[in-house]
């Protein structure tokens, strides 16, 4: 099966194409949230390279959230207009969960964790066999005290990764357990998200929906009116 990764929910704006076993093509930016100008053109240009269309591809898979409220709401509309008229299947991946499989060769607990506003993260804990990964504390909001009493309660050895690798670190100190994953790993990109939805189920375009795990700004607003 292949299957077309679309990542917009950070700060890297991604695309790849996998076939369960080979990742055929990816293409990665660091766009500081220009994905409305950049992900299209980048799909384009990746099947163009992999000699595929479109019309090729049986599954496309996004970042459902959580992460950017704006880039998530780009990637989820582009997949749903993209998979409603080509009639193929799609697929909502928890941003958390394909930041997990970056690291998915090494051995442990996965602390997946987002910068949410101060003091205040998305974490996802995932353990990981070597080949793949496993939710073990679902994906939610968290205080950097709550973060740390999870990780404490660990057995074993713990990557970090995500956006604020090195904050977490530090919050972290004294835990010798611990350690970040390697710079190259530590951002979203859509390899991951391909091999995280090759077990997850289909989803049909118009249910398709961000999770946020959050209020957004709008919605944060509209209570306090």
């Amino acid at each position: 099966m292949l299957c077309l990764g679309i990542e917009t929910s950070g700060k890297t704006a991604s695309a790849a194409v996998c076939d369960g076993e080979r990742i055929i093509g990816e293409s990665i930016l660091y766009t500081k949230l220009t994905h409305s100008q950049v992900i299209l053109p980048m799909v384009k240009k990746l099947l163009e390279d992999c000699s595929l269309t479109l019309h090729d591809i049986d599954r496309i898979a996004v970042a459902n959230g959580p992460g950017s409220y704006t880039g998530l709401r780009i990637g989820i509309a582009a997949v749903k207009g993209m998979c409603m008229g080509l009639g193929c299947e799609c697929c909502g991946v928890s941003t958390l969960m394909a930041l997990s499989f970056n690291v998915c060769a090494a051995k442990g607990t996965v602390l997946a964790v987002l910068k949410a506003r101060t003091d205040v993260y998305y974490l996802g804990g995932y353990v990981s066999d070597g080949d793949g990964v496993k939710c073990v504390y679902p994906d939610r909001v968290c205080t950097a005290q709550e973060l740390k009493e999870y990780a404490q309660g660990i057995d074993g050895d713990v990557i970090i990764v995500g956006d604020c690798c090195g904050e977490v670190k530090e919050l972290l100190s004294g835990m010798e357990n611990v350690r970040c994953a390697p710079p190259k790993d530590r951002l979203q990109r859509a390899s991951s998200l391909c091999f995280a939805a090759m077990g997850c189920e289909a989803t049909p375009p118009e249910r398709l929906a961000a999770a946020y795990l959050q209020d957004t700004k709008a919605e944060k607003d509209k209570a306090h009116r």
